[in-house]
């Protein structure tokens, strides 16, 4: 490992949580009709230009966002290139998009970044946003974002489909110390879905360079460690979040990339009721969770990302072996 590289490690991004999972997928609509009308997100951007679109809980803009699996390249404002030619020609995690509490704390640590030597991908003003990216060693792109706008419907709205991402300067102006996330947000119900989640929390990765990839999120993303066993997995946590993301090793049946992303529901959520509404929808169902902590319900998306919707009960802990182990065994 170079020197740069080394010092690079110590950048501590430090978001806030997980804010979103963007997806490479196989058929857009087809994707797009299992997010809205099973796992209940609502549909609140379509980008036709880029083949993306764009759905929310309510707690943010978007918690999952959606692109068409191409060789194509992805071009936003000004020519600013999104996804280079031969990025994302099959499905799969596009990129994780973390929450900074504000611009000048994302503007911090692109700084330490740079001045350490880290290769930034690109830095994009998406308008409801302003956005650094970074590859881990791995290949896969995490998105550290600040929201720079207060009511981000005003510019993600089915109104509008208009290209809105650029390229962004974080040295040319002051940056905000405004934190512009929604402290209270207003969790909406899709008409006629299965569930009705509040917001995305974790993820769980398969990593080829697992030691690397442990550096990379806790030492530059500055994700902490919750929970560690050895040769298994590490589970850790962003500054406002219970457990944001878990890194297994790859091996025989587990393969590199994303592996799960799960969402929490709604009390509204009876978990008899969406078993019994994912039958009558023909929705094969992967396992139903009842342990101790939690109840939910594990489906896999139409490319086969395991999706886990699930309510904590009063002695729910971010406990590995409720979590994670499941997963992996």
């Amino acid at each position: 490992m170079t020197t740069a590289a080394a010092n690079a490690q110590d950048v501590k991004m430090a978001p806030r949580r997980l804010g979103h999972a963007n997806l490479f997928v196989g058929e857009l609509q087809r994707s797009m009709h299992f997010y809205n009308k099973v796992c209940g997100l609502e549909i609140v951007r379509l980008e036709p230009e880029i083949e993306a679109g764009f759905l929310t809980a309510g707690a943010t803009h978007h918690d999952v966002g959606l692109m068409q699996a191409s060789n194509k390249p992805r071009v936003g404002l000004g020519g600013h290139v999104q996804i280079p030619t031969g990025r994302g020609s099959v499905a799969g995690l596009n990129h994780f998009g973390w929450e900074m509490e504000n611009e000048a704390q994302l503007v911090a640590a692109f700084r330490r970044a740079r001045d350490l030597g880290l290769k930034i991908h690109r830095t994009t003003d998406h308008q409801i946003s302003h956005s650094v990216y970074l590859f881990d060693p791995d290949g896969n792109l995490n998105e550290f974002y600040a929201d720079a706008v207060e009511d981000w419907r005003t510019i993600f709205n089915l109104e509008r489909e208009e290209l809105v991402s650029g390229h962004w300067d974080p040295d040319a102006a002051e940056p905000s110390t405004k934190s512009n996330y929604l402290a209270e947000p207003v969790i909406k119900q899709v008409e006629g879905a299965v569930f009705n989640p509040i917001r995305i929390t974790h993820a769980i990765m398969v990593a080829d360079k697992f030691d690397e990839m442990r550096e990379f999120y806790t030492r530059t993303a500055g994700l902490t460690p919750i929970e560690e066993s050895a040769g298994k997995y590490v589970t850790m946590r962003a500054a406002a979040g219970e457990f944001d993301l878990a890194l297994v090793p790859k091996r025989s049946g587990l393969n590199p990339g994303l592996l799960l992303i799960a969402f929490r529901l709604s009390e509204q959520n009876d978990i008899d009721r969406c078993e019994a509404a994912l039958r009558k929808a023909g929705v094969v169902i992967d396992r139903i969770v009842n342990v101790p902590g939690k109840r939910g319900i594990v489906i896999n998306d139409p490319d086969g990302i395991v999706i886990e919707l699930y309510q904590p009960t009063e002695s729910y802990r971010p406990l590995t072996m409720v979590n994670v182990e499941p997963y992996i065994s």
